[in-house]
């Protein structure tokens, strides 16, 4: 189950190990030269998406991922590679579903650029707790770039992520809080805290968590890790693109 999460509800996210690269994979490299296709046109729309987001700009210029369309996708819609330093994605969809998964893909890369992503070193329960707020932490901004987008006049990303089943309840709860609010901040942490309101989510992820982690001690023929979590995870974890903190609690 090497990309569990990655096929998990149809959703897309962060996978802990290096898959072997399908035939049918079409990769562009940075820096992502125009005038090769739907890669280039993504690239070039992603990198205007980001522009406004410093902390995400930044470790998108720093990664420099491969990016990859891949048509052998069934279940999974994307997934960033940490190990291969590869952000897949489905070959086929809407521009405007991978511009969203693409900036939520980029979270994830910042995430693990921050240093902020656990390894199989730290303890079970630790690890698949940290885990499901990484989850929930590229859902939320992914939804607050999405919400900006729409704001500007690019509805497109944020529509799909509102007819999305993995994120369609996180959508209606950033909207409520910013109607309520109009604090972005705010309607952040609201959809981090709605992210784990979804049992039938929670659970799922979870058990693609745990299946990943054992596969994992697996490969590296190591025993289960007995590292807690930094105190600080948390704090360190739930940061705004601009550097503002929002409040987030990690499940128990």
């Amino acid at each position: 189950m090497k990309r569990a999460l990655a096929g998990l509800l149809s959703g897309f996210a962060l996978a802990i190990t290096g898959g072997a690269a399908h035939a049918n994979e079409i990769c562009l490299p940075a820096p992502y030269a125009p005038g090769q296709g739907e890669l280039s046109t993504l690239a070039d729309r992603l990198k205007q998406t980001l522009a406004p987001y410093p902390s995400l700009a930044k470790a998108f210029a720093d990664e420099a991922p491969l990016l990859c369309l891949d048509g052998a996708l069934v279940e999974e819609q994307a997934y960033y590679e940490p190990k291969t330093n590869r952000i897949v994605l489905h070959a086929g969809l809407d521009p405007d579903f991978l511009s969203a998964i693409l900036i939520h893909e980029i979270r994830h890369l910042e995430q693990y650029n921050r240093g902020s992503c656990p390894t199989i070193a730290t303890r079970q329960p630790d690890y698949m707790r940290s885990r499901l707020a990484l989850e929930a932490d590229a859902a939320a901004i992914g939804i607050y770039v999405a919400w900006n987008l729409r704001d500007a006049g690019t509805p497109g990303p944020w529509d799909m992520l509102q007819s999305w089943p993995t994120h369609d309840d996180l959508v209606a709860r950033f909207e409520a809080e910013m109607t309520t609010s109009g604090d972005e901040v705010t309607a952040t942490a609201a959809t981090f805290a709605q992210w784990f309101a979804n049992a039938d989510r929670r659970a799922m992820y979870a058990f693609a968590i745990c299946s990943n982690y054992l596969d994992a001690l697996d490969h590296e023929k190591m025993l289960p890790g007995k590292g807690p979590l930094p105190e600080d995870f948390a704090a360190q974890l739930c940061v705004m693109p601009d550097g503002r903190p929002y409040p987030c609690v990690l499940p128990p």
